[in-house]
């Protein structure tokens, strides 16, 4: 039997992510990790704090700390904020362990022994001023073709070319705001990615098929066909992974490089016994969850280091690349404020309310709009009127004429009550054919659709005016139907909103596990002396604040 470690990429501790970062790889790894959950199969969920790098060194100088007290803190505010959204990882590490520098060490061993590091020479920033190398997002001045006088040395924010730091006009330093910048000749090493190509290429050509994103297939094999470049590992910083070779002891690793590694070193972390017997064991599958800047990462780099060092680690089995979110049509942005961080978000709705929002807009094929509209479409009307209404009024009638008597059996349902829970079970399947193909925004539709699928019989039936006619078989007929579609969406909702989702099989007096979609709700015992509405509208008071965030109202 297969076995799943599921990843999403390690997010930067530079300071708060973002919601564009929940719903580009966390949240969906961690909604795809409950279904494995709910499914009995056996799977870890590994992430953690990306904490070196030359950014969070440069932060650190800003906030006058040093790199290792800024990573501390903002490595348990993360881990703390993300338990408030739900996620539920079998271990949240972080890159700056031990037990990662010894996988650092081991692999980068293993790379140069079998030969697949080069040295490289290139043209790095200098700030004079500052007296240290600059990474080319830190280095700002006008883009040469657009003109906007804010583009970063590696991309301009506003047209979106891809810059260096010599493209620049007027280029200037954004730690001390000098323009006094030269480039150095340095050297490094770099993996030798034109050594591995043809061994990339085999295991694309081979894992692609996996349920692979179609941004991933594309992207990688634009890069094949254009030719591997050798990448840099090394970088003349202080903060990170020491080189442990002769000529580089003053550099560290690059950040990616130690960061990739880190799903094993965060597993080793968590326990070596476990990361043996998944990382080592060729049953395991691999499922990465990224954002499309993170594709070439992940089916290049990650790839050519596990093939080129041989340890037996596995490769990955499939890669999941999301588009981008944006903020009512523009990129989130901190220093102007347009989008919401992950803190400020759970200030104006509770986690599991923005995990149901988000995947409802997971921008699977393409770039995503989040908007206010779009959010009370999903909260009041899919969410509230659609799956709380439904799940409210039928408990609460069964709850008030049933309760003591129990529902019929489905044996026993007449046969148009059997052809809706037919129907029902259809979008059962189509939630776990989309999950088989990790299509999560089409699973939730499916969820959805059950939903509206009981509304219409139940609206359409109405039972209440059976009751009243002392119809009490044909609104039994109709409410034991309805319950058991209420029944299975508590548990389908499970990997969406977990609390949610226990709350409704408590009423049931079951759990939110697969077998239990099998159950005959006749045979359940209900717990409905505490029965509420399950969720609420967005408030006035809400939707302000969650609009205060927009470009519009700056």
């Amino acid at each position: 039997m297969a076995k799943y470690i599921v990843t999403s990429a390690l997010p930067y501790v530079q300071g708060m992510i973002h919601l564009g970062n929940l719903i580009g790889s966390i949240l969906p790894a961690d909604i795809y990790y409950k279904y494995l959950q709910m499914n009995g199969q056996e799977a870890i969920f590994i992430c953690g704090s990306d904490e070196h790098g030359s950014a969070i060194e440069i932060e650190a100088i800003r906030q006058k700390t040093t790199p290792k007290e800024l990573a501390d803190k903002n490595h348990e505010r993360l881990k703390k904020v993300l338990e408030q959204y739900g996620c539920t990882f079998t271990h949240y590490g972080r890159t700056g362990t031990e037990q990662n520098k010894e996988i650092v060490y081991a692999i980068f061993n293993a790379l140069d022994k079998n030969g697949y590091l080069a040295e490289s020479v290139s043209e790095q920033p200098y700030c004079n001023v500052d007296k240290r190398f600059i990474p080319d997002r830190f280095i700002e001045g006008t883009c040469p073709y657009c003109g906007y006088e804010h583009a970063r040395g590696d991309q301009c924010e506003k047209c979106g070319r891809p810059l260096t730091p010599k493209e620049l006009i007027n280029p200037h330093c954004t730690i001390c705001g000098k323009s006094d910048i030269t480039f150095k000749q340095v050297k490094n090493l770099a993996l030798n990615l034109e050594k591995l190509q043809g061994s990339i290429k085999e295991f694309i050509e081979s894992q692609s098929k996996n349920n692979w994103s179609r941004n991933a297939i594309n992207d990688s094999e634009g890069y094949l066909a254009r030719g591997l470049k050798n990448r840099e590992i090394t970088r003349d910083i202080d903060w990170g992974f020491k080189v442990p070779k002769e000529g580089y002891e003053s550099k560290v690793f690059y950040v990616w490089f130690d960061a990739l590694i880190g799903y094993i070193g965060i597993t080793y972390e968590y326990s070596k016994e476990v990361a043996q017997g998944y990382w080592l064991d060729k049953n395991t599958r691999l499922v990465q969850f990224m954002g499309k800047d993170n594709i070439e990462p992940h089916t290049l780099m990650w790839p050519a280091m596990l093939i080129g060092s041989n340890l037996g680690y596995i490769l990955p089995t499939t890669i999941y690349a999301y588009e981008f979110l944006n903020w009512e049509g523009q990129k989130f942005s901190k220093s102007r404020h347009i989008g919401m961080n992950l803190e400020e978000a759970l200030e104006a709705m509770p986690g599991e309310y923005w995990r149901f929002a988000l995947a409802s807009i997971l921008p699977e094929t393409a770039d995503t709009d989040f908007t206010i509209e779009v959010l009370q479409q999903s909260i009041n009307s899919e969410l509230n009127d659609g799956i709380g209404n439904f799940i409210h009024r039928t408990l609460t009638l069964v709850k008030n004429n049933f309760n003591d008597a129990g529902l019929k059996p489905e044996a026993e349902l007449g046969d148009e009550a059997k052809q809706v829970l037919a129907k029902a079970r259809e979008q059962v399947e189509s939630y776990n054919s989309y999950f088989s193909t990790i299509q999560i925004r089409e699973a939730l539709k499916a969820l959805e659709a059950m939903a509206a699928m009981g509304n219409e019989y139940l609206s359409r039936k109405e039972p209440w005016q059976m009751l009243k006619q002392g119809k009490k078989d044909e609104a039994m007929d109709v409410l034991s139907a309805c319950a058991k579609i209420a029944h299975d969406i508590g548990i389908l909702l499970y990997p969406f909103m977990p609390n949610a989702s226990r709350k409704i099989c408590y009423f049931f007096g079951t759990e939110t596990n697969e077998k239990n979609l099998q159950e005959d709700v006749s045979k359940l015992k209900l717990n409905l002396a505490d029965l509420a509405p399950l969720f609420s509208k967005l408030s006035t008071e809400q939707i302000k604040k969650i609009s205060s965030f927009s470009a519009a109202a700056k």
